[in-house]
């Protein structure tokens, strides 16, 4: 074989290697680029952006789906930059004779023959915008890649979601937004040729910047795609003449918390349920409403719609920056002691068991059970009250009472099986979850009320994302019903109001949530490290709040429902939630004792049965007649206690 031969061998096995390598290159899935990350944006249910949080390298991007934009926007980029661009596959070959053409008669390239494939391949990766042969045949390739993975729409949405469109504004959405204010569906001819102008030359055709370059760019445009795109001479005089915007305008961000509560999970867009409005009202309201307050105290507040659990307003703080109040921390999800918040759920599961009724009257007297002996807010007692009065005056006594007939315990693995694993793990509150022994955030009580006062509607809260609908819930309809019309009352403004507050034990916490006709609002306010506070109580620091947005917003007053006393109540005028009348033995003891008497702690003044015959307690013993089981029974006015023990007699 020749020389002259072998060489050419060698250079058709170098060359088939080299397509044999660019082929299985080709065959690999292309990088995202630049496109892998976009920033997080949120919107309110209006489509307006509420919170904006740029890429790590500080750009306003969004990806954007071909649905999302303007036809005629489409149209004309590929009449101006790429009018084969359906045709080719990445790389225009009548393009490519062209720019070699003029490279070879002028020496240098003039033309450099970029689909907007190629285009696109360059947005994603910076690094392939240099000018030279060897970049653009590398961009060349990185088209076939690209086409050979994405379709032609895919393609278009790439370089409609990364293109530069001046400053830090990248991607067809955040330029419609940041210079038009409108969404990229909604565009007129002369803003549809700024937005296929700008990304050319971005910087030197910014039109707050730049106005006459960005209007004779723009002009351009609308020559170069005029008969492509059959614009009549009326059309087309009327798009170069339009003005161009002038300013640059960046979204206000009103819901950091919002953000940093979905920054783990929602990385783009999100489009919730919050008002715009109404979230700038409430934070101004808790703001406003904290300047009056001395540090670090910070407040809180959540709007919720009823029926659906859609959030309207959340403003985890009132300012986000201050670092002497924690702003950073969303309270909202803080855990916290909520005070007296959980007393309409003790009072709704009462009513649903039909311990209590609408017209029970309870003891509010000295209650110690050990060593826990718990007061009312303000230290003193208040003998017989209603089951409303106790619950609108907040009584702490009836509430516990009232617990203790439940079972504390029972209640708690109730809340804690409703929160799921939201809840603090092995709290055992007992009864003071009463009074605020059981800890959660402003988001968990939120549920917690929706389904106290709608069952059977949505009681996890949404924010847009349509997660989990319902729970469990804790009481039924009826009885649902009948609490809302116990927390309903007319303040002497002749205002009709539904709410319960709550002071943790050393006033860190003051919490307030209204019931309104449509909504539930729960606004707290304390301190970020549980320091305790002077000044702080839910019904003068948080109820305020909390009627003050109903009022700005405009939320209409809760309506009193229609109720019904459930059947076998209904000959009861009083029903009376009773004390505990034996206090030792305990029900289920085994008592093993050589003595046939038996000593007994309780009400002394309550009449004493052994195995239902009537006895007199002599110091406290109550004789028995041998081994085997006995009741012990205690009656006082309409309440009655029995205990069950078993007792061994031994002779030694």
């Amino acid at each position: 074989m020749s020389a002259l031969k072998r060489i050419a061998l060698g250079i058709g096995v170098l060359s088939l290697l080299s397509w044999l390598g660019i082929l299985a290159y080709i065959a690999q899935p292309p990088n995202l680029g630049r496109l892998s990350e976009t920033a997080q944006v949120i919107r309110s249910e209006d489509g307006n952006i509420i919170n904006l949080k740029l890429t790590s390298d500080g750009y306003w991007r969004e990806r954007v789906e071909i649905s999302e934009i303007d036809p005629d926007l489409i149209a004309m980029l590929i009449a101006y930059e790429d009018k084969r661009y359906w045709d080719h596959k990445g790389v225009d070959p009548l393009a490519v004779m062209r720019a070699s053409f003029d490279f070879l008669k002028s020496g240098r390239i003039t033309s450099g023959a970029s689909t907007l494939t190629m285009q696109t391949v360059r947005l994603l990766n910076p690094m392939l915008a240099k000018r030279t042969i060897p970049t653009k045949l590398r961009q060349m390739v990185e088209a076939l890649r690209l086409e050979a993975h994405w379709s032609k729409e895919e393609i278009l949405e790439a370089y409609f979601s990364i293109a530069p469109y001046g400053g830090n504004i990248e991607g067809v959405i955040a330029a419609s937004e940041a210079w038009l204010q409108k969404p990229p569906k909604e565009l007129t001819m002369s803003e549809i040729a700024l937005l296929v102008a700008l990304p050319q030359s971005p910087e030197t055709r910014r039109p707050d910047l730049h106005p006459k370059r960005a209007q004779r760019a723009k002009n351009y445009v609308l020559s170069r795609v005029a008969t492509s795109l059959k614009l009549d001479n009326t059309t087309l005089l009327s798009a170069q003449s339009a003005p161009l915007p002038v300013r640059f305008t960046k979204p206000a961000s009103i819901a950091p918390h919002l953000s940093d509560k979905f920054s783990a999970t929602q990385t783009s867009a999100l489009s919730s349920t919050i008002n715009k409005d109404w979230q700038k009202d409430v934070f101004e309201i808790v703001s406003n409403s904290l300047s009056q307050l001395p540090a670090p105290i910070n407040g809180a507040a959540l709007v919720v719609e009823r029926g659906t659990g859609d959030v309207k307003a959340y403003v985890g703080s009132a300012d986000y920056l201050n670092i002497e109040r924690k702003g950073g921390v969303n309270y909202l999800t803080a855990i916290r002691s909520p005070g007296s918040t959980l007393k309409p759920l003790i009072y709704g599961k009462a009513l649903q068991r039909n311990l209590i009724n609408q017209d029970t009257v309870f003891a509010d007297t000295e209650f110690v059970r050990g060593n826990y002996s718990p007061t009312n807010f303000d230290g003193g007692f208040n003998g017989k009250v209603s089951v409303k009065n106790a619950l609108l005056r907040s009584l702490n006594i009836p509430a516990i009472k009232t617990l203790e007939v439940l079972g504390a315990d029972a209640v708690e693995n109730e809340l804690n099986t409703f929160l799921s694993h939201n809840a603090l793990q092995d709290q055992n509150a007992g009864l003071s979850l009463a009074v605020g022994g059981y800890y959660l955030n402003a988001e968990q009580l939120a549920e917690v009320y929706l389904s106290l006062i709608d069952p059977g509607t949505s009681t996890k809260l949404n924010f847009g994302q349509k997660s989990a609908k319902s729970s469990e819930a804790f009481i039924t309809k009826p009885i649902a019903d009948v609490l809302v019309n116990l927390l309903i009352q007319d303040l002497p403004s002749g205002e009709t109001v539904a709410f319960k507050t709550g002071t943790s034990a050393n006033r860190e916490n003051a919490w307030s949530v209204q019931i309104f006709h449509n909504h539930l609002v729960i606004a707290w306010f304390g301190t970020p490290d549980n320091e305790p506070t002077d000044i702080l109580t839910g019904l003068q620091t948080a109820f305020p709040i909390s009627k003050e947005i109903g009022r700005r917003l405009g939320l209409k007053a809760p309506k009193r429902l229609a109720t019904s006393r459930p059947i076998q109540q209904a000959h009861t005028t009083q029903q009376t939630v009773c004390d505990r009348l034996i206090e030792f033995p305990t029900d289920g003891s085994w008592i093993r004792s050589k003595d046939p008497t038996i000593r007994v702690a309780g009400n002394q003044s309550a009449s004493w049965f052994l195995n239902g015959k009537k006895i007199e307690l002599i110091q406290n013993q109550v004789p028995v007649t041998g081994s085997g089981v006995h009741r012990i029974t205690a009656k006082s006015q309409n309440c009655s206690e029995t205990h069950e023990i078993f007792v061994e007699l031994t002779s030694k």
